[in-house]
């Protein structure tokens, strides 16, 4: 209190209302893993020796600091087709240590947790792609593509989980690439992530178990129990199986591309040990296929060409249009040979192209007007407006009176049959945004259960009934592992909410750990102002009046079970109740807290029974 020893007025002002609890964010989750580059303060840092967790809010933010996904390695088999000499068929493999892609999954892990809801999350990078020297700019002249060794290291995953201690605002902690380590090695990763949510008691850990499709979803769970994680600290994780089947497709650029022709004809094997870019850019074609006098056909497809689609005939750009203003459009028949006819009529009234064209039903086949020397060919090339293909530009029958080709039409086809390829990815980055999506819209203490998982086409392994009960209750160990499975009608759904303790009745259920983590970061943020104040009956009423306020508020929002706040919750606090002379000479003040936490309704029995007529 002041000492007034002037004369005048003075104003005080008298708190009257109680210091306020202040929620904490409950689903900001650390991604930890590898990147491709690492840029923390706008400097590039070696994240193998620098682990520093960076807060991102969307993928941009992601790309800016730790760039994009793995470009994966893929070899495209062309071969004589059984059902046409003039379109080959493809086969795409990819190329690695094993003909599967690459396991750098979390940039497609951190796109998935946005796409399901996420927002804020930090990224510990612990290494980087070219680690491996796997940059295909510097694969061999003759195509081959090197083996690429993928070290996913225990000892840079478990360091960078380390780190993720000093960051406060974490709560939820995911490590996706762990499954790609060893039955030990993992095991070493889940446990530290347990001990570590233990130890801060703010954060819970999403886990994945390994699925093989050549095992049974019962040994799948078994094998998860007994050797990926330990006996301590369950309540604090969750485990979801399978992995799931993404829309997402595997990046790649042209050059990580080689192709491998085996066709035959005037220009077999044109294409081998070339990267995919050469096809869409122009081949050189060897000094023996070169000719004076250039030939070559055009079949117009049963689909027929479209408005939009265009014929580059030397010089020269013929374009499909509805209503031809000009000498290089012409309209599409009413079928393919009728499109051949007007295709046919629209080369011979240009005679710039330089060539004549005839038609045998709906195939073309061109020819030079004059002799040329090598090199000074004519470039004939068809490009699609859409996604059907409506005519073929023959190379069987091209007698090399042209030094370049170019064939759009095979480069587009690689293309879409490459991005057939998806990626499978297990779920820990989807049920992370999960999490964040039901705590932002309907609260934390709502399980992140039966809600479709985005961007997804399927799980990888199809559970039925019978094989999620052994996942969901384990008599012996209590572990218990959340199913997502696919519903007919309804999509991809998670359907389970049980934590690793799963026979535990307090911390069975997910929202339960994640509520209490909630409730209890809260309020003890809130109650920091209190160390230091006197230890006195004004001190225990400001602190109870402001946990009450909170946790009444809670109540009202759903997240506490009773008809009355009182039935809800209670706050105890003071000498004789919670403290003794003993504590407070020791400095002690002891504050006891209870609360009824919603539970989820996980089995819903409908009993039905006759009852007798009345009248």
């Amino acid at each position: 209190m002041a000492d007034y020893k002037t004369p005048g007025v003075y104003i005080e002002e008298i708190n009257t209302l109680p210091a306020s609890v202040a929620p904490v964010a409950t689903a900001v989750p650390a991604f930890v893993g590898y990147t491709e580059k690492a840029i923390v303060d706008n400097e590039t840092i070696d994240p193998s020796i620098n682990r520093i967790p960076v807060r991102i809010t969307s993928m941009l933010d992601f790309v800016d600091h730790f760039g994009g996904p793995f470009q994966e390695y893929y070899r495209a088999t062309l071969s004589d087709s059984p059902i046409s000499d003039i379109d080959p068929q493809i086969i795409i493999t990819s190329i690695g240590t094993v003909p599967v892609e690459s396991p750098y999954h979390l940039y497609y892990q951190v796109r998935m947790f946005y796409a399901n809801g996420g927002g804020t999350c930090y990224v510990v990078s612990v290494g980087t792609y070219n680690d491996d020297d796997n940059d295909p700019a510097t694969f061999p002249a003759d195509g081959d593509i090197p083996t690429a060794t993928v070290d996913i290291d225990v000892n840079a995953l478990d360091a960078g989980l380390s780190v993720c201690e000093e960051i406060d605002e974490i709560t939820i902690l995911t490590v996706p690439e762990a499954i790609l380590l060893s039955d030990s090695n993992r095991k070493t990763i889940y446990d530290n992530m347990l001990i570590q949510c233990n130890k801060l008691q703010d954060r819970f850990a999403v886990m994945d178990v390994q699925a093989d499709e050549s095992s049974t979803v019962f040994d799948d769970g078994n094998d998860f129990r007994n050797d990926n994680i330990g006996p301590d600290y369950l309540k604090y994780g969750a485990a979801y199986y399978p992995s799931l089947e993404t829309k997402i497709e595997y990046s790649f650029i042209d050059s990580s591309v080689i192709i491998e022709d085996t066709t035959t004809g005037i220009h077999a094997a044109i294409w081998d040990t070339q990267r995919l870019g050469a096809i869409n850019t122009g081949q050189t074609l060897a000094g023996a296929d070169i000719s004076v006098n250039a030939s070559a056909t055009i079949t117009i497809e049963p689909v027929n060409i479209s408005n939009g689609d265009t014929f580059l005939i030397g010089p020269e750009t013929l374009t499909v249009a509805a209503a031809p203003a000009n000498p290089n459009e012409f309209s599409a028949g009413a079928n393919e040979d009728d499109s051949a006819e007007n295709l046919r009529v629209a080369i011979n009234a240009l005679v710039s192209t330089g060539v004549t064209a005839v038609r045998v039903d709906n195939v073309l086949t061109l020819s030079a007007i004059a002799d040329g020397a090598a090199g000074n060919g004519i470039a004939i090339q068809y490009t699609a407006s859409g996604a059907d293909i409506g005519a073929i530009v023959s190379g069987s029958e091209l007698s090399g009176g042209i030094d370049r080709y170019i064939d759009t039409n095979l480069y587009n086809r690689i293309q879409k049959e490459i991005k057939k390829h998806k990626v499978t990815l297990y779920p820990c980055g989807a049920i992370a945004g999960i999490y964040a999506s039901v705590d932002r819209d309907r609260g934390v203490w709502k399980a992140p259960a039966n809600v479709s998982v985005n961007l997804v086409n399927e799980p990888s392994i199809p559970i039925t009934r019978e094989e999620q009960a052994n996942l969901n209750v384990d008599a012996t160990t209590g572990k218990s592992i959340n199913a997502i499975r696919l519903f007919s009608g309804k999509g991809t759904i998670v359907w389970g909410a049980r934590t690793l303790a799963g026979n535990d009745n307090e911390w069975r259920y997910v929202p339960v750990r994640r509520f209490y983590n909630f409730m209890e970061e809260s309020i003890k943020k809130a109650t920091e102002f209190v160390v230091f104040e006197p230890n006195s009956k004004p001190t225990w009423v400001r602190t109870k009046a402001m946990i009450e306020n909170f946790l009444t508020q809670l109540w009202r929002d759903g997240a506490l079970a009773g008809a009355k706040p009182e039935q809800a919750f209670f706050v105890k606090i003071g000498l004789g109740e919670t403290m003794t002379a003993l504590d407070i000479l020791e400095g002690r003040m002891n504050v006891e807290i209870g609360v009824a936490a919603v539970r989820p309704a996980e089995f819903i029995i409908l009993k039905f029974s006759h009852k007798l007529q009345e009248s």
